[in-house]
């Protein structure tokens, strides 16, 4: 199979990523803040003492798609304006003061959820389901259009291990200069950046990497109910909740015998905490999947860990589903609007100011993926949310022969996955704060990664689409979910990074039965900011 780049898929690429400069710089000179500053210089505007970055969506992760035939309809990427200065203004509503309540009799609250991802969709829909009034607010023109848009699509609740890990640093070293790397490094004058990075060195331990684990798999558990619950919901409806789900698992496939062995550590791990997963010879790995023929013929596989309870799926066919649902439930949605400041002051948040007015509120959640840190930034809360950036492939499925189980080849560092009659590729990890430019070469990668395991998906190749997203990353590898101190009806639900898809259901009941009260599904303690 010859290296994309030679037939000319890269060309487009270029082409398509130019379009999307051209729409990118139209959107900043479009969307200016309301004293009439816009975004100035390639890093940003300074707004006071805070670095903005051009392009950051305040309610929800970033998002761009490219595609090789035509650049067609896609989610904009909504430049936000410059906030208002740290000081907060005055705003009083006259309420008392928040405070959970309890049993019958309590009155109805009302919640601003801050972001339409996946988890901000999960978060207003078990609101809603608890008897809430629930405000969404969304940046983009509809739900699941930032990183929801075209992840991996593997829900992947056998996969919860954090990133950082003993074998990184060297990875990392392995990686630097290569512009085809799974990882790369942008640097910036960015304090944020370079105190997320250092973190997440200290994270690379195999005792801090086990830690994580238990957490990450009972919000993965969690979610696996909660969505069963839903899917149970909308054929109570006479509906079916649709977003191309297959329960064919989720396949590993690993290209040594020390990965193979370091594979064996991690299933004992998972079988103590009760997870069923089959090692497997290169051999059985072709009868699990046998589009992977080709790979064992050219001795690309030494073993496998096959993970039959995972599924795989369409994230934002998902997002859009439950987002009606969730209408239909009360939630009002409030799209193509942006959050300009949470409205807060001795311990209290009383709403937001946005670019379609104020809206009071209860309680406000904060489920805005990449762009939750400038948020509560003003509020001088750290959250320890960086973007890492990552990018998608979607062809069309190769008939007769397209893979039926969700595969991640740790060799290639890629994640794959089948989605009806669609064929997707993730990869790439590129710490560089919040740039959306989708570049050819880190997007060939991907397409070049995929068709060089699985060399029919070249037949496609013609007419792939491509984007890329920001992750919304914690050093640790775990999400922030919680209240926020020192206010007492501010919450967080954001920092999931590849692992939205895998929680964000979870996350959302979690979060619900705090903020009403409820008997708790799980602890949230170690999800709260306060454990960095």
């Amino acid at each position: 199979m010859a290296d994309i780049r030679n037939d000319g898929a890269a060309r487009r690429i270029e082409n398509f990523a130019a379009a999307a400069r051209v729409k990118n710089a139209a959107l900043r000179m479009r969307d200016v803040d309301h004293a009439g500053r816009g975004h100035e210089g390639p890093e940003g505007c300074l707004d006071g003492h805070r670095r903005r970055a051009p392009g950051l969506s305040i309610a929800g992760d970033g998002g761009r798609v490219c595609r090789a035939k035509a650049f067609g309809r896609s989610p904009l990427f909504a430049v936000a304006p410059s906030l208002p200065s740290p000081k907060l203004r005055r705003f009083d509503t006259g309420r008392a003061p928040f405070e959970p309540r309890h049993g019958q009799g309590r009155s109805i609250v009302k919640v601003v959820v801050i972001g339409a991802g996946i988890v901000g969709v999960a978060t207003a829909y078990e609101l809603a389901l608890r008897g809430e009034t629930v405000t969404l607010i969304e940046t983009r023109e509809g739900a699941g259009l930032g990183t929801s848009y075209a992840n991996g699509g593997q829900m992947s609740a056998c996969e919860v291990a954090p990133w950082a890990g003993p074998e990184i640093p060297g990875l990392i070293l392995r990686w630097l200069g290569r512009d085809d790397a799974p990882f790369r490094l942008r640097p910036k004058m960015d304090p944020d950046q370079w105190r997320w990075l250092l973190h997440f060195l200290l994270r690379c331990r195999a005792s801090a990497r086990m830690e994580r684990i238990p957490p990450n798999l009972e919000l993965a558990l969690l979610t696996r109910e909660r969505m069963a619950s839903y899917a149970a919901d909308f054929r109570d409806a006479g509906r079916s909740l649709d977003f191309d789900r297959r329960d064919r698992g989720i396949l590993r496939i690993f290209a040594s015998e020390h990965a193979v062995r370091a594979a064996m550590t991690e299933m004992e791990t998972m079988a103590r905490l009760g997870v069923e997963q089959r090692l497997l010879t290169a051999a059985e790995c072709v009868e699990v999947e046998p589009a992977l023929a080709p790979a064992l013929q050219r001795g690309e596989i030494s073993g496998g860990l096959h993970s039959p309870s995972d599924a795989s799926g369409d994230a934002h066919l998902f997002s859009t589903n439950m987002a009606e649902a969730a209408r239909q439930r009360g939630v009002t949605f409030q799209t193509g609007t942006i959050v300009e400041e949470i409205i807060a002051r001795a311990g209290r948040a009383f709403g937001v100011a946005t670019s379609q007015g104020v809206l009071d509120a209860d309680a406000v959640v904060v489920a805005a993926g990449a762009g939750t840190a400038a948020l509560l930034r003003p509020l001088g809360i750290r959250t320890w949310i960086y973007p890492v950036k990552g990018y998608s492939v979607t062809l069309p499925a190769p008939e007769g022969n397209a893979p039926e189980v969700s595969i991640t080849d740790e060799a290639r560092k890629i994640v794959i996955s089948r989605l009806g009659d669609r064929l997707r590729a993730a990869g790439q990890a590129e710490v560089g704060g919040y740039d959306l430019t989708l570049e050819p070469g880190r997007a060939a990668s991907v397409l070049n990664a995929l068709t060089s395991l699985l060399p029919q998906a070249g037949a496609g190749a013609d007419a792939a689409e491509f984007w890329c997203g920001l992750r919304p990353m914690t050093p640790d590898g775990s999400p922030v979910i919680g209240r926020l101190e020192p206010f007492s009806n501010l919450f967080i639900n954001s920092g999931h990074g590849t692992l939205g898809w895998t929680l964000g259901a979870g996350s959302g009941a979690a979060l619900a039965d705090l903020i009403c009260d409820s008997a708790p599904q799980l602890s949230l303690s170690p999800f709260t900011v306060s454990r960095f």
